[in-house]
Formats: structure tokens, sequence, C-alpha cells
């Protein structure tokens, strides 16, 4: 029996030793042998289920939504968006992409812009651009009232930024 230990485990499927005890203790999204000193011992189908779990939520999708699944359905979830990424298919707006969205908002129209700058850092995925950047872009470019003109167009500058350092990561990533 090839079993590995939790560092092990981290290196070969990308998720950080953190990550798998958290995702093991708050959500049982796998369960590990114990062996007689409580280490844990993974086997290579933990490894691949980690693997797909660390790959679905670096996606923007939720672990919560996601930790009960069947490895089968996993593996589904998986292909269905690297088939969306390669052909560059818009990825669905989830409610957690909309939650960020109005607090991004709510945080412009306050000037907060530390925090929309912090939260915006935060972002990962192709889904981020088009769910969550262009439509705080276009706000910007609409917005008269409360913004005055230099602090929206150093706003759009950060969000510009950003959206390129995320398209070069999924390059990158491809």
């Amino acid at each position: 029996m090839n079993d590995f230990n939790i560092q092990a485990a981290s290196m070969m499927s990308g998720v950080s030793v953190h990550q798998i005890r958290a995702w093991e203790k708050r959500y049982h999204a796998l369960n590990p042998r114990r062996l007689g000193n409580n280490f844990r011992s993974y086997t290579h189908e933990n490894i691949e289920r980690l693997r797909l779990l660390g790959e679905l939520t670096r996606s923007g999708i939720a672990i919560s939504k996601i930790a009960g699944l069947e490895t089968e359905e996993l593996k589904k979830q998986s292909g269905i968006l690297n088939v969306q990424l390669s052909s560059n298919v818009e990825v669905e707006k989830t409610s957690d992409t909309k939650e960020k969205l109005e607090l991004l908002l709510n945080f412009l129209m306050a000037k907060r812009f530390d925090l929309v700058k912090h939260e915006v850092l935060k972002l990962k995925t192709l889904g981020s651009i088009t769910g969550v950047l262009i439509p705080i872009m276009k706000f910007l470019m609409n917005e008269t009232s409360s913004l005055s003109d230099q602090e929206s167009k150093k706003m759009l500058s950060v969000l510009l930024e950003e959206t390129n350092r995320i398209s070069e990561n999924v390059q990158k990533g491809a």
C-alpha cells in the first residue's frame, strides 16, 4: 500500500497542509486513514481528490459547495471548468461573485478605496474579471455624482492592472 503523509499529500496535490486540515475538519472533504500515532495517511485517491478540490476552489468555487461531492462528480466539474476556460466561455456568475460585486460597489460609494483594492487583490479567476471587475469599471465610467474624475481614474487604473494580472496568471496556468 502506497500511503503518504500530509506533507507529501500537500506537495502532490498543490493544496497547503493548513488547507487540507481545515477542509477535513470544517467540511469533511475527505477522511484519511489514521496511523497508530494518529498521523494522517493519504492514498493516491485521497491526493487526487485534494487536487480536484484545490483546482475547483482556485477557480472560484466555494469549498462548502463541493466538499461533499463524490470524487467522480469533482472530476466532471473539473472537466467542465477546463472546457470553459479553454474555449473562453464565461464562467457562470455565482452568488459569491454577486456578493463580491455588491461589497466592492459599497466600498466605492463609501470612498473606501483601500478596501476596494484589498478585495480586488484576492480575485484570481477569469470569472472574477467578467463578473466583478468589468461591472465595476462600467460603474466607474458612468458614475458622475459621488466620485471625482480623479478618484474614478485612479480606481480604473487599479482595476485594469488587476485585470491584466489575473489574465496573465490564467495564461501561465494554461
